[in-house]
């Protein structure tokens, strides 16, 4: 059998790498740490200022008219008459 001539040949290459994948996350971890050190020395993160802060406001005086309300007592309860038999004995 006589095979004719092959246009297209796929060639594997292993090189035993697997990529940079892991030099990506590294960078990624490494600019992360970078700025958060940034923030947190340069006193952007968990800063107490302990500067006095002194405010006066000045509030209107209001002044109302003494008001007196009278409630009436409340009503004393009913005394209930005992049961009685239907029949009337």
């Amino acid at each position: 059998m006589d095979e004719g001539p092959v246009e297209r040949e796929t060639v594997v290459v292993n090189s035993g790498s697997r990529g940079g994948g892991g030099a990506i996350v590294a960078v990624l971890v490494v600019l992360v740490l970078a700025v958060l050190a940034f923030l947190f020395f340069g006193g952007y993160l968990g800063r107490t200022d302990k500067s006095d802060i002194n405010v006066n406001v000045d509030l209107p005086q209001v002044n109302l008219p003494p008001i007196h309300v009278d409630n009436p007592a409340p009503a004393q309860p009913q005394q209930q008459q005992p049961a009685t038999n239907q029949s009337g004995k």
